[in-house]
């Protein structure tokens, strides 16, 4: 299935040429009279990354770290087909000091004039997670959270359902996870999988953000194991758990947030029940808490159960972050806990450049892959998107 959608998505972009402004500041054209160039919409973007970070992101216990990598750069090509589909194709290149890979980002076509929701075929993200269903151009840190990164999955296959208005959103998806780095020996795990998110105040100087999400995860027998970066992504994965082969696993979250004018607060909570294929069970928890205020008058704008592009006042805004999050990966005796909190500006020049800037205080205890798991990271993002 997803090698037909992918192909025939190559083949009908691959006969077309043309550029357009991004689908959010696209103005509108009757359906009627739309052209070639009002339908096709390519747009790019670029992620430059830099890292400087103590003993605790090295396993090889080096006092001092500095590393820099291309982190994303796409391209995407996106056509308003006549009769309410459309599709989009994604590719996405990264460079570090070890390697470059090419990976196929979203692939779908989706049908928009059902009744009852949008109906989605191809690569795409799976119905579960706040911070994992924001793009990664419009999070509020570099990185994301421990917990996102850890329990909620990347694009899969399958197919996906979602509506929303300004009261509420929800999502539905059954999904194969996407193998582009031959990561499972055995059968590709797929997962059905919900979110629901309720607006029970949303004006243009407040909205408050509630919702759940659920996923149950066939994982036939493949080796699991949590193994994170601790939020800085040249680093190396410090924050583990056991490893074991996993028969199924569930996954539950909560999430939340609360904006008032230039001021917002994100909070999430994602928890994991793994089954081994002995029968053995682990629990695993994570959450993190965000901050976020704009000094130059700005406000995130919420929908579709996310935060959307930032409009800029004037040509230049600044942002204040701040993080603090958790992951729980220890049971049975086994693992680590670690914390991580963040402290970060954004500088945002006009809506197509923002700059980055965080210093990270980390802490870890159980479990730890070096005997000195000490020192800060400060990370820079140089971003651009069009």
């Amino acid at each position: 299935m997803k090698c037909a959608v992918a192909h025939a998505l190559v083949f009908f972009i691959s006969s077309s040429a043309g550029s357009a402004m991004s689908a959010e500041d696209t103005p509108e054209v009757a359906e009627e009279t739309k052209t070639f160039a009002d339908r096709l919409d390519i747009g790019a973007r670029l992620f430059l990354d830099a890292d400087h970070y103590g003993s605790f992101w090295d396993r090889g216990d080096d006092s001092t770290t500095s590393e820099a990598e291309i982190r994303n750069a796409r391209i995407e090509i996106n056509y308003d087909f006549p009769m309410g589909w459309e599709g989009r194709l994604q590719v996405d290149a990264s460079k570090d000091s070890n390697d470059a890979d090419i990976d196929l980002g979203s692939a779908y076509i989706r049908y928009n004039k059902w009744r009852y929701g949008d109906f989605t075929l191809g690569k795409t993200k799976e119905a579960i997670g706040l911070e994992r269903n924001t793009s990664a151009d419009r999070i509020l840190t570099i990185e994301r959270s421990m917990a996102s990164a850890a329990f909620t999955p990347g694009k899969s296959w399958g197919l996906h359902l979602r509506d929303g208005n300004k009261k509420r959103f929800w999502a539905f998806s059954y999904m194969q996870e996407d193998d582009q780095d031959d990561d499972y020996e055995e059968s590709t795990p797929t997962a059905v999988s919900g979110r629901f998110v309720w607006y029970p105040r949303n004006t243009d100087t407040e909205t408050i953000h509630v919702g759940a999400s659920a996923s149950s995860r066939d994982l036939n027998g493949n080796d699991y194991r949590i193994a994170e970066r601790a939020e800085v992504d040249t680093g190396d994965r410090v924050s583990r758990s056991a490893e074991f082969a996993a028969d199924t696993a569930t996954i539950y979250g909560l999430e939340g947030i609360w904006q008032r004018g230039s001021a917002l607060l994100q909070a999430e909570y994602l928890a994991t029940n793994v089954e081994e294929v002995t029968g053995r069970e682990w629990d695993f928890n994570s959450y993190y808490v965000t901050g976020s205020y704009f000094l130059t008058g700005e406000a995130h704008r919420l929908r579709d159960g996310g935060l959307r592009r930032v409009k800029t006042k004037g040509r230049r805004a600044w942002e204040l972050v701040a993080r603090y999050s958790f992951l729980d990966a220890r049971d049975n005796g086994l693992g680590s806990e670690t914390s991580v909190a963040t402290l970060g500006v954004n500088y945002y020049h006009g809506e197509h450049i923002r700059i980055m800037l965080a210093l990270l205080k980390p802490d870890i205890s159980g479990d730890v892959v070096h005997g000195d798991p000490e020192g800060e990271a400060i990370s820079l993002r140089f971003q651009v998107n069009y």
